[in-house]
């Protein structure tokens, strides 16, 4: 059982944070597009301090849900915590 448990535990640990479904806030105006890169259309520009869902990642990019949309942003501007977004800040 124990062994189990383990095994599964390093195969989470090992997982990318942005690979598991989560919360996150856009720490600036950030181009929404269409796949993990420059070279796709924007779908939209998300505000700052925009509520998105994060499902995975790769290279350097976050895929997300916003407003019922599923798309991609660079994952310099994804924050797991929405403490930037606290009256009075802008950082």
């Amino acid at each position: 059982m124990f062994r189990k448990f383990l095994t599964a535990a390093l195969i989470v640990a090992a997982l990318p944070a942005a690979a598991l479904a989560g919360n996150g806030w856009t720490t600036g105006g950030v181009k929404f597009r269409s796949g993990p890169g420059t070279q796709y259309n924007a779908i939209a520009t998300l505000p700052k301090c925009a509520a998105v869902t994060t499902y995975g990642s790769k290279g350097g990019w976050v895929e997300i849900a916003w407003q019922g949309q599923r798309g991609w942003i660079s994952a310099k501007y994804l924050a797991h915590s929405n403490a930037h977004c606290a009256y009075g800040y802008d950082y």
